[in-house]
């Protein structure tokens, strides 16, 4: 297994235990994360640790639960760059389902940091999830 390939299931690994310190200590300091389809009013790049951190603070804001599922890890020539397909199966804080199908690709330095983080995904299914937790 690559190192690129070895962190993306690290950091999979961390977001379904909801481990999310440990999620931030894989970034790197100049770490751009992109989301191609983000909600309307989100913004599609976030730059910087502290920016993509305080991202991934807010899991447990919206989930009590995140259970990836089916995941497939692609090396690639490069062993600083991998990808990722899962699916997700988590529990709103609401106590609704949310399922999604992702995308991940995970670029990383020399000291085994995520410089760079895209995260493909069904935007309805995000946009549904949002509604329903703004509803309560």
């Amino acid at each position: 297994m690559s190192k690129a390939t070895e962190r993306l299931n690290q950091f999979l690994t961390a977001i379904s235990a909801m481990e999310i310190e440990n999620v931030q200590a894989m970034f790197a300091d100049n770490v751009t994360q992109f989301v191609p389809f983000a909600p309307e009013g989100t913004p599609d790049n976030i730059i910087g640790k502290e920016a993509v951190s305080a991202t991934f603070a807010s899991l447990p804001m919206m989930f009590k639960s995140m259970n990836y599922t089916n995941i497939e890890l692609v090396e690639t020539k490069d062993e600083h760059f991998a990808i990722g397909f899962a699916d997700a199966n988590a529990t709103l804080v609401n106590d609704k389902p949310y399922h999604q199908h992702y995308v991940f690709y995970v670029r990383i330095n020399e000291a085994g940091l995520i410089t760079e983080y895209r995260e493909y995904m069904n935007p309805i299914a995000l946009r549904e999830a949002i509604a329903q937790l703004s509803q309560n």
